[in-house]
């Protein structure tokens, strides 16, 4: 074996290292949130019966990596050790002596505001037509927990968002709005209405699902809607996500997603029709770690796994979708060009230009 690749294979294992910290990270990150929750029911951190439960978890899976038992066993304990840690060090945050009313908390993203906000000290109400939340009070009136909240999150879908919007403005409430919808055409019109009559107004949009770790990695949208010192109020409400704020005024909110959410969906649900008309069976190729053709097949399931309804919402509400159909019918017509001409000068010039934008190198 050469220097060479002695050298090859030690900056794998490097990359394949900072791998395994940045999930051990996330692994401890997710055990002090379940630290608070244990905290908030009195339930005991240590659980012995769980503990095994996990152990035999990763017993079975490493038997089917062919790794070791005494390894996996040492593994274990210090992964089950370093969590429990974790967990009895967490201190609940002191109640913030204000109450959250979570306008369709039910839903993905209202859920994680629920947890977020009760994680932060908020006594937090859920209202949805759904039903309750579990382990959330709930509150069926509307109007009733508007006006007894002094921060109101709406996280409805964004066909339904302005009619709600316009119900919590009927009863000019004191407390601070906002609502965190993905495009704000729909509701535009109501959101600046309600910063007329000077209702405390500002539109946050979390451009992140539920699930995204480390919350410091992801962007947060704000709108002013008429009321500056809402915005400022709603940023204090998630300054300890560590995310980046993003000032974006509502005339160009929908256009910036136009490319961020439509252009991004589109392509995907593309390639996903495109594959399932496929004549072949590429099913076990999403398989095939490492291939262009599992990355972007892991992308489209994750989105595919989103409601039709949500999904739809992003290409028909926003108005400027005609603009990214058009723009891509005009790239591909630009492939099929450079593609079929007498030489492949076109071709490497437009992948030039796509390097140039994503500062992407040869070795890349």
């Amino acid at each position: 074996m050469s220097d060479a690749e002695i050298a090859r294979l030690r900056e794998e294992i490097a990359d394949v290292d900072k791998q395994i910290l940045n999930l051990v990270a996330k692994r401890l990150h997710l055990a002090e949130q379940l630290g608070v929750e244990k905290k908030l029911v009195g339930r005991p951190i240590r659980e012995t019966a769980q503990e095994d439960l996990v152990l035999t978890r990763l017993l079975t899976e490493g038997a089917t990596q062919g790794i070791s038992v005494p390894f996996i066993e040492r593994l274990g304990r210090l992964l089950i050790d370093e969590s429990s840690r974790r967990q009895d060090m967490v201190h609940l945050p002191p109640p913030s002596g204000q109450k959250v009313l979570v306008v369709g908390g039910a839903g993905r993203m209202g859920r994680w505001l629920c947890r977020y906000f009760r994680s932060r000290g908020y006594e937090v109400v859920v209202h949805d037509p759904a039903g309750p939340l579990e382990d959330f009070p709930s509150e069926a009136d509307l109007a009733k927990g508007v006006l007894a909240a002094d921060v109101v999150a709406v996280s409805v879908p964004m066909s339904s968002c302005a009619e709600v919007l316009r119900q919590i403005a009927d009863l000019k409430p004191k407390a601070l709005i906002f609502d965190i919808a993905s495009l704000k055409a729909p509701i535009e019109h109501d959101l600046r209405e309600m910063g007329r009559e000077g209702l405390r107004v500002a539109s946050v949009h979390p451009t992140f699902g539920p699930n995204l770790w480390p919350l410091s990695s992801g962007n947060i949208l704000f709108s002013d809607c008429g009321n500056g010192l809402a915005v400022v109020e709603a940023k204090e409400l998630f300054r300890a996500t560590g995310a980046t704020f993003v000032d974006v005024s509502l005339d160009h909110h929908d256009e910036f997603m136009a490319f961020l959410l439509g252009l991004t969906h589109l392509c995907l649900l593309t390639f996903a029709r495109g594959v399932a008309q496929s004549p072949f069976d590429l099913a076990g190729l999403k398989r095939s770690a490492g291939t262009t053709f599992s990355r972007v097949s892991a992308s489209a399931a994750v989105l595919l796994a989103d409601s039709p309804a949500l999904l739809r919402d992003i290409q028909a509400l926003n108005p400027h979708t005609p603009y990214i159909h058009r723009l891509l019918r005009k790239v591909l017509d630009d492939w099929e060009a450079a593609t079929t001409a007498s030489d492949g000068s076109r071709f490497f010039e437009l992948v030039e230009q796509a390097r140039a934008y994503f500062q992407t190198g040869e070795a890349a």
